[in-house]
């Protein structure tokens, strides 16, 4: 109650100036009606500072996955990267195993008959008795030099001494007989085998990925 004395002095002090000393106040009189009431305080206070942050409440539980969306367009393919360099040639492979031989082709047709020779009697040598007789056909067809080497024989017993007889004249050589005709040509040789391949170069590097085409 005094507090509210006390305020109520204090208003009438301020609102009216008005003494309320002992020494102004003789008795004191009825209470008075209730005053108005005063007016508000001031406005709301200043906001007092943010307190800390609490601590972090626990993760909740993953959601479910949600469907997956429709697949964009396909890009345009980007161009081709430059081709590689070609590697270096491999090293020859060993040689294989021959073959079996092949079957003996038929027989050629006969060639047509060739320039009738013309034959004629070159050098006629004595060779060493014990040697081989040697026969050499020199020049360009159809005209041919023969050439012979004619071992010396043996030298015989020796005989009686006849009556020398008179001598006779050394007779001509006959003539070679013609050539025969060429016989049928011999079968191919065999072809040996091809060498393994060698190896593969390197292959070269990939090209640029092309870009991305646009989304769906």
């Amino acid at each position: 109650m005094n507090e509210i004395n006390n305020n109520y002095e204090n208003y009438l002090i301020n609102k009216y100036n008005i003494d309320l000393s002992p020494s102004f106040i003789c008795q004191s009189g009825a209470t008075g009606p209730t005053g108005p009431t005063g007016p508000a305080g001031g406005g709301t206070g200043v906001t007092g500072p943010t307190g800390s942050t609490g601590p972090t409440g626990p993760t909740g539980a993953t959601g479910e996955i949600g469907p997956t969306g429709p697949t964009g367009a396909t890009g345009e393919i980007g161009p081709t990267g430059p081709t590689g360099e070609i590697g270096p040639t491999g090293a020859t492979g060993e040689i294989g195993p021959t073959g079996p031989t092949g079957a003996t082709g038929p027989t050629g047709a006969v060639g047509d008959a060739g320039e009738t020779p013309v034959l004629t009697i070159g050098s006629v040598i004595t060779g060493d008795p014990g040697t081989d007789a040697a026969a050499v056909i020199t020049g360009t067809a159809p005209n041919f030099v023969l050439n012979l080497t004619i071992p010396q024989g043996p030298t015989g017993a020796s005989g009686e001494v006849g009556a020398t007889g008179p001598t006779g004249a050394t007779g001509e050589i006959g003539p070679t007989g013609p050539t025969g005709e060429t016989g049928p040509t011999g079968p191919t040789g065999e072809i040996g085998p091809t060498g393994p391949t060698g190896a593969t170069g390197e292959i070269g590097p990939t090209g640029p990925t092309g870009p991305t085409g646009p989304a769906a």
